[in-house]
């Protein structure tokens, strides 16, 4: 059985700037390109409008990363399945109650 990894997002900080010569802007990100990251993004925050850059690369998930994906994807589960049969168990305790002229209302007779 093959495992189905997915893509991780990794970022990073860039603390370059966009000022100067563009020979220079374009040295320091072919840098960044050649040590594997695959694009930038800009976040903006505060009211003043700054701008923080990001590196972006996606890798593949560790192993660690993916047993622990699946963890929680089993605890959901779990918990999806609890929640629904509560759900069930208060349904049939309120079908239990009700009086033979409601089930019927309800097509249950």
């Amino acid at each position: 059985m093959t495992i189905k990894r997915i893509k991780v997002k990794e970022t990073q900080t860039y603390y370059g700037d966009f000022y100067g010569s563009l020979e220079s802007i374009i040295t320091s990100l072919q840098a960044h390109l050649d040590d594997g990251w695959e694009g930038i993004q800009a976040e903006s925050y505060g009211y003043d409008g700054a701008v923080e850059y990001y590196l972006y690369k996606y890798r593949e998930e560790t192993d660690k990363e993916y047993e622990k994906r699946i963890k929680q994807l089993e605890k959901e589960k779990a918990q999806k399945e609890k929640a629904k049969q509560r759900k069930l168990n208060q349904l049939k305790k309120d079908l239990a109650s009700l009086n033979n002229e409601e089930k019927e209302f309800l097509g249950l007779k």
